[in-house]
């Protein structure tokens, strides 16, 4: 039924406009084909994942970045079919004259933007009586399900133009946040709060968000099991164990929300979809802030183009006092398409080194991102693509040699906190499972972290599994107990 209303909507509008029904009925349709076939590519790609209403926001990215999307898209079919068609639609624009839609066509055109406009300027009690006979899960799978696709974006449009963005976490503008502690942290937010540390004692942080990791030896015997010595003599040391993402190979900043500020997103309502749009106008509560508090330097370093999902404007109002992005990182050495682990690892390294103050530098690394497609590695390797391991796809190879250099920033990190002139913790974790279906099992979505201190020692390491919002509190534990021995 939605799908119908929507349908009819697009075909009134186009008709009001053009005055031609011919080509009026074949844009709408060719319209509707498109987003039948892109709706299928995600849930393909996705594991069932259906467009959302705020994918809206992301579809600019697709021609902004197309590198990131297409290869997922059958664009064999969509190319040569959008030219044939779009033909189509010229040739019928000019094989007859406009003709005048009556008003009942304006009428349909203009209702459903009216209804829209009251629903954005009503209380949100309104939104939640108008969905109150509907049992809203904000999960895309689940709700699709229910009210099919469509159904479930005009109800999410429904709840997100009512509600403000993260209302729970707000703060003013120019200011330093009273602490909004997320219950998933536990005692040692309270613990610092109540007896901040001297400065002295306040050590680094390093958070990274590494791109698409995980560790490939869990999903197949044919992986060498020397792929990646520091993970595994840091993990002997610190907490780790499964990163209950609940997103499979994409959403980074779902998992990098719900990170930074320990907001589940069961608490988020449609905002759990695209996080970031909670953060575009509106200061939102996070670690960044409340580190800040006690001093601390707060950097965000991305090495890719600072407009890629808006954090050039989420970033300062998630409390980073810098973004440092590709056009003006540091280093600039690629591996692969992307810069490279390593190269984020020297700029963390350098800004303790530089800094009089405690860092607090969250990274989200690029190397990493896929897809993995032949030519990845024109200068890297001396026939362009990475060694050939028997029992494994060359996408999950090419993968493998991105794997091995996120581990060496590991190692590089760890030395780096170890050499300076305060103590320091390094959390790190994977943002969501590579898109690999020869690799990865059928139904996980756990990425693997860990957070580990300066002080630890060999054999110390505790497993403990976490969600993605929990991990500050893994933080902050390791902090109190950096900054109380």
């Amino acid at each position: 039924m939605a799908a119908l209303i929507v349908n009819a909507w697009c075909f009134a509008l186009l008709w009001c406009l053009s005055g031609r029904i011919l080509f009026t009925v074949t844009l709408t349709a060719m319209l509707t084909a498109a987003l039948w076939i892109a709706n299928k590519a995600k849930m393909k790609a996705l594991r069932d994942e259906p467009l959302v209403i705020t994918d809206v926001a992301l579809a600019w990215q697709v021609i902004r970045f197309p590198g990131l999307y297409l290869p997922f898209l059958p664009c064999k079919i969509l190319i040569p079919g959008g030219i044939i068609w779009s033909l189509l639609c010229l040739a019928l624009w000019f094989s007859g004259e406009a003709a005048a839609a009556a008003y009942g066509w304006w009428i349909i055109v203009a209702l459903p933007p009216v209804l829209l406009l009251l629903i954005r300027l009503s209380p949100a009690r309104f939104a939640e009586y108008l969905l109150s006979p509907f049992q809203l899960k904000f999960d895309p799978r689940l709700d699709a399900e229910k009210y099919g696709p469509m159904g479930a974006a005009l109800l999410h449009l429904i709840w997100h133009l009512s509600h403000n963005p993260a209302s729970r976490a707000i703060i003013k503008e120019g200011e330093l946040p009273e602490p909004a502690m997320p219950p998933v942290w536990g005692a040692s937010f309270q613990n610092l709060l109540a007896a901040p540390p001297a400065a002295s004692q306040l050590p680094n942080i390093f958070l990274v968000q590494a791109e698409s990791f995980c560790d490939p030896r869990v999903f197949s015997p044919a992986v060498p099991r020397d792929l990646l010595p520091n993970w595994d003599a840091l993990t002997s040391q610190g907490q780790s164990g499964a990163f209950r993402v609940r997103d499979f190979g994409a959403y980074t900043l779902r998992t990098e929300f719900a990170a930074l500020t320990g907001q589940p997103p069961e608490v988020l309502g449609t905002y759990a979809f695209y996080p970031y749009l909670a953060a575009l106008k509106t200061p939102v509560w996070s670690m960044a802030y409340f580190l800040r508090k006690f001093g601390y330097r707060a950097v965000c370093l991305h090495p890719f183009h600072r407009e890629f999902f808006f954090r050039h404007r989420a970033m300062p109002h998630m409390g980073f006092q810098e973004f440092v992005t590709m056009e003006s990182f540091p280093k600039r050495d690629t591996y692969g398409p992307y810069i490279s682990d390593k190269s984020v690892a020297e700029a963390m390294t350098d800004l303790i080194r530089e800094s009089k103050e405690p860092v607090f530098c969250f990274a989200i690394t690029m190397e990493s991102h896929g897809p993995w497609l032949p030519g990845r590695f024109k200068k890297e390797f001396p026939d362009g693509d990475a060694p050939k391991i028997p029992g494994l796809s060359d996408p999950v190879c090419r993968y493998l040699a991105h794997v091995k250099n996120a581990d060496a920033m590991m190692g590089m990190l760890a030395e780096g906190l170890s050499k300076a002139d305060r103590p320091g913790v390094m959390a790190l974790y994977g943002d969501h499972l590579p898109n690999l279906p020869d690799l990865i099992t059928e139904g996980e979505t756990a990425t693997p972290y860990i957070v580990w201190k300066t002080d630890s020692t060999p054999g110390s390491g505790i497993k403990k599994d976490i969600r993605p919002e929990e991990i500050g509190g893994g933080i902050l534990s390791f902090f109190w107990g950096s900054v109380s021995s």
